[in-house]
């Protein structure tokens, strides 16, 4: 059966993650996606070869699809550039604003040639404002958002920022989705659109702390800004700013009910949300929260007092039991629990194998690889991974030879240093 996306075809112009992690999500519905790249290779193919000209985190990225290398800054490089246009139904970009325009891949350039084309725009900081030239990967729109603050570790006197690339990653989610909307609404109408992406706007996305109620979180919001403001005026190091902001939401320090606790011999996540759940946690444990009776002193310093006493107790009673004891007794109390892992253990996990969550393919140069399998399956149309990602211009003359240039033609622009 044919995937969702059969017959579209996609032209991929990004780089590094959330643009090409796109590309091959839409390839994994079925979608013909080639992969455009400098003469040399796109920088992730570079960083961290394991081989000359192939990484992991490009081999991650960009599975599914096939590869040309292109020089678009080569005058001669137009006539594959609009013929590229009319072969495709989607454009996808995610340069610094101003870049794609300089390169002849923008919107309009694209739209020129096909009226109807999707373009999809990704940028580090959205195309307005100040910082909207700016450089940025996933760990500076981490930062800039608040996203590397949310989770306040510290390690060597600085915030960690989450090492997955969540802004990057989610962004990649949101352009296949868009993109499929897009299309929809295409085969509705018959027209094309722009739509635009940012690692800031989804790195907000991704937090609790950037939706508010108005009439409840303003003053609270202003506490923490101030408190955050004098810290800063007097040169306090980001373990004291911490400290003063938990101060100022002493209830988050008493959280026994959605935390991992360290056991006899691993350790173990419980999550336990809503009334009932937490009832069930205090059975589980045999433990009193005198947080929920009525008339509870719920001043600062008793919430405090009160939270870090439940979690030394918590933590203690459950430093009595292993991983495989806890796991039993909270599953006999219907608790949400599991144990905390590594990534390399999931690949013989049981549960992982009897899902088929991970799948082999041949790569062209490195053999077989194994990795995680698409990450929604469909009945009717079921999603796939079309191949590996491929090697720098594995399928340049397949591709020119498919939008309308002959053998001859395309030996010319390889002489002329437009192809490789």
């Amino acid at each position: 059966m044919a995937g969702a996306l059969e017959g579209i075809k996609v032209l991929d112009c990004t780089q590094i993650i959330a643009g090409p992690l796109a590309g091959a999500l839409l390839s994994e519905m079925g979608a013909d996606v080639v992969k455009v790249e400098p003469l040399q290779g796109e920088p992730w193919r570079l960083q961290a070869e394991i081989i000359p000209g192939e990484s992991r985190g490009f081999l991650s990225q960009n599975r599914g699809k096939r590869s040309l290398a292109l020089n678009f800054k080569n005058e001669h490089s137009e006539y594959i550039r609009n013929a590229l246009f009319r072969w495709a139904d989607v454009l996808v970009t995610n340069y610094r604003p101003g870049v794609a325009a300089a390169l002849g891949v923008d919107y309009e350039s694209a739209r020129r040639v096909r009226p109807d084309i999707i373009y999809c725009e990704n940028t580090a900081f959205g195309r307005e404002g100040p910082d909207a030239n700016r450089r940025g990967y996933d760990i500076i729109a981490q930062a800039m958002s608040g996203l590397a603050t949310s989770n306040p570790n510290i390690q060597n006197g600085l915030p960690i920022w989450v090492q997955f690339a969540p802004a990057d990653v989610v962004t990649a989610v949101s352009m296949a989705w868009a993109i499929s909307a897009a299309l929809y609404h295409r085969e509705r109408t018959g027209e094309g659109q722009a739509i635009d992406t940012s690692l800031l706007l989804s790195s907000l996305f991704l937090q609790a702390g950037a939706r508010e109620i108005v009439a409840l979180d303003t003053e609270s919001r202003e506490q923490r800004l101030a408190a955050l403001r004098s810290a800063r005026a007097r040169g306090a190091g980001i373990e004291e700013i911490y400290a003063e902001r938990r101060a100022l939401s002493p209830e988050l320090a008493g959280n026994i009910y959605y935390r991992c606790y360290q056991t006899r011999d691993g350790y173990i996540a419980v999550g336990c949300l809503g009334p009932g759940p937490r009832e069930r946690f205090r059975a589980a444990l045999g433990i009193h929260d005198p947080r929920y009776d009525e008339g509870f002193d719920r001043s600062p310093a008793a919430l405090k007092r009160v939270g870090e006493e439940l979690v030394a107790l918590c933590q203690a009673l459950f430093l009595g039991r292993t991983n495989e004891e806890w796991l039993r007794h909270l599953d006999a109390h219907d608790i949400a629990c599991g144990p905390v892992r590594f990534v390399d253990e999931l690949w013989d996990d049981p549960q992982a194998v009897a899902n088929r969550y991970f799948e082999e393919y041949e790569h062209s140069l490195l053999g077989p690889l194994r990795g995680p399998a698409p990450i929604v399956r469909m009945s009717a149309t079921p999603t796939s991974i079309r191949r590996a990602s491929p090697a720098l211009g594995e399928h340049t003359s397949e591709i020119l030879l498919e939008i309308g240039f002959d053998e001859d033609a395309i030996e010319r622009f390889r002489r002329g240093g437009v192809v490789a």
